[in-house]
């Protein structure tokens, strides 16, 4: 073999070796993406569950408006009483 096919050879070992070199990096890369996928997948929330916090969070603001509406008329009520001990002390005085 001639030398300059022989610094030819070099080349493209030195080019292969570099190549390999490259492969294991990506592979490395490749494994860490793969792991952070499974584990992406297993916290996922799937749609049954976005569906079962909804209907939570639906059943949460039905009592929170439900309250306040009964907080109103209880603040109403409470109103029409003090207005009516109101006039009655003006009477007395």
């Amino acid at each position: 073999m001639s030398e300059a096919m022989q610094k030819r050879m070099r080349v493209v070992e030195g080019d292969m070796a570099e190549l390999k070199g490259m492969f294991r990096r990506v592979m490395v890369r490749v494994a860490g993406m793969t792991g952070n996928i499974a584990e992406i997948k297993r916290n996922m929330a799937t749609k049954a569950d976005i569906s079962a916090l909804n209907e939570r969070m639906d059943g949460f603001s039905g009592l929170l408006l439900d309250s306040r509406q009964r907080w109103a008329v209880h603040a109403d009520t409470l109103q029409q009483h003090h207005d009516r001990l109101t006039k009655l002390e003006g009477r007395r005085a």
